[in-house]
C-alpha cells in the first residue's frame, strides 16, 4: 500500500535523526554532551473547510484538538555544534488528533521529527523562536476531501517561551499544520489547521548559555567558535516518488488513482556564506510518468481503466533553479525557484518551486525529502531520496 510506503520512509527519517545523533556523539572532540528535554503540548486549531464533504450538512468539520508528547535534545556549549547553534534543539514527537467527527475524518495518530531555535529575547524570561515539524499521520477515514488513510504532516510555528526557572518552560505558540498525501491519490484537498500550542517543557540538563542567550547567530563568536570559511560544496541527490493523475481529453475527465512512478536527479553547487546560510543553483532532471497522458478509456462505472502514454521525451523535464539553504545541526532546509528548459506537451509547466529537507547522516551522506510544485498545480509530487556531498 502507498501509505505504508510513506510511513516506512518517515520512520527511516526518524531513525536517521537517532542515527545521526549517535554518530555525532561518538566524536567527543566535536560533539561533547547533549541536553535533554521532554514536553507536552495541547494544540487547539481551526480547520479551513475547503470541500463540501467537510461541510457535513451544517455541522462543518472545522475544529481540531491534538495532544503531543515530545522528546528533544540540544548540543552542549562545549561542543562545536553547541557553540555554533547555542539555542537549537531537535527531537521526535508523537500525537493524537481529533476533529470531533470520527465517522468522517477518523482520529489519526502522528509521528514526526522537529527542530527549532530561539530568534530573540523579548525580556529576561520571555523569548520568541521558530520551529518546524515533519512526519507522517495514519488512521484517517477516507472521505470526499481526503482519500488516504495516511498523510504527510508539515507544521511551522513561532514559539513564545516563558522561562519559569532553570528547568521548566511554558510556551504559547501560534502555528500552522498541513496534512496531505502529496497527490499520491485523489481526492487530496488536504487539511489546513491554524491554531495555537499550549505547552510545558522540562529541561533535564541546561547550561547557563542555553538559558539566556543574548544574541542568536553572533552567539557562537561569544563562545569562541571559529566560523566556517566561505567555500563551495557540491551535492548530488537522486530521488523517487509516485503520484496519481487527472487529465481530460475527447473522452472526458479522467482520474487515475494508481502509482505512476517519478524519478529525478539534481546537481546542487552551493556557496556556503557561513555556518548558517548557503546560496547556489541546481541542475534538475526529472522523469514523470504522469505527464501528457491521453486517450483515456472508462468502464461502465465511469472508472478510467486504460490510457495511452506519450513518447519518453514528453515525460522528461530538465531545468535550472536558484536555491537557498538554511543550515542547522543534522538538518538543512532548502527552497528553490526554477525554470524548465526541456518539457513538452499539454502538461508542460514552465516554472517550478521546490521545498526540501536534508538529513545529514554523515558529513557526506544525507537523506533527502521534499515537495515539488509547478505553475499549473498546487502540489505536483513528493521527493524521497539520498544525496552525497562531493
Amino acid at each position: 500500500m502507498r501509505h505504508r510506503a510513506i510511513a516506512r520512509l518517515t520512520t527511516l527519517l526518524v531513525a536517521t535523526l537517532l542515527g545521526a545523533f549517535a554518530a555525532y556523539a561518538e566524536s567527543p572532540k566535536r560533539y561533547v554532551g547533549v541536553g535533554h528535554r521532554v514536553s507536552v503540548e495541547l494544540r487547539p486549531a481551526y480547520n479551513i473547510v475547503s470541500h463540501h464533504a467537510l461541510r457535513n450538512d451544517g455541522d462543518p468539520v472545522n475544529t481540531s484538538l491534538s495532544l503531543h508528547l515530545r522528546y528533544g535534545f540540544s548540543f552542549s556549549p562545549e561542543s562545536r555544534l553547541g557553540r555554533l547553534f547555542p539555542t537549537a534543539y531537535q527531537g521526535i514527537g508523537i500525537a493524537t488528533y481529533s476533529y470531533f467527527h470520527h465517522d468522517i475524518t477518523g482520529s489519526p495518530l502522528a509521528l514526526y521529527i522537529f527542530q527549532g531555535a530561539r530568534i530573540a529575547n523579548l525580556s529576561e524570561r520571555i523569548s520568541v523562536g521558530y520551529e518546524w515539524n515533519l512526519g507522517f499521520s495514519y488512521g484517517w477515514h477516507p472521505n470526499g476531501a481526503m482519500s488516504s488513510r495516511g498523510n504527510v504532516l508539515i507544521n511551522v510555528a513561532l514559539p513564545i517561551a516563558y522561562q519559569l526557572n532553570r528547568g521548566w518552560e511554558l510556551t504559547l505558540t501560534p502555528d500552522f499544520t498541513h496534512f496531505s498525501n502529496g497527490d499520491t491519490s485523489f481526492p487530496n484537498t488536504s487539511s489546513n489547521l491554524f491554531g495555537v500550542r499550549l505547552g510545558a517543557t522540562y529541561h533535564f540538563t541546561r547550561e547557563p548559555e542555553q538559558v539566556s542567550a543574548r544574541r542568536f547567530i553572533s552567539k557562537s563568536e561569544e563562545l569562541g567558535s571559529k566560523p566556517t570559511k566561505e567555500h563551495m560544496c557540491y551535492d548530488i541527490v537522486a530521488y523517487g516518488a509516485w503520484r496519481a493523475d487527472r487529465f481530460s481529453d475527447q473522452n472526458g475527465f479522467h482520474v487515475i488513482n494508481k502509482a505512476l512512478p517519478i524519478a529525478g536527479i539534481e546537481f546542487q553547487p552551493t556557496y556556503l556564506i557561513n555556518d548558517y546560510f548557503g546560496l547556489g543553483a541546481s541542475l534538475d532532471l526529472q522523469f514523470d510518468s504522469s505527464l501528457n497522458l491521453y486517450d483515456g478509456i472508462k468502464n461502465s462505472a465511469g472508472e478510467t481503466i486504460a490510457y495511452s502514454r506519450p513518447p519518453l521525451w514528453q515525460q522528461l523535464e530538465a531545468g535550472v533553479s536558484l536555491r537557498g539553504e538554511i543550515r542547522a545541526p543534522i538538518f538543512s532546509l532548502g527552497v528553490g525557484f526554477g525554470v524548465n528548459m526541456l518539457n513538452q506537451g499539454y502538461d508542460a509547466s514552465r516554472f517550478y518551486t521546490s521545498f526540501s529537507l536534508k538529513a545529514h547522516v554523515t558529513q557526506r551522506l544525507m537523506l533527502y525529502i521534499g515537495y515539488r510544485f509547478n505553475s499549473q498545480q498546487y502540489t505536483h509530487n513528493l521527493m524521497y531520496g539520498l544525496g552525497v556531498r562531493l
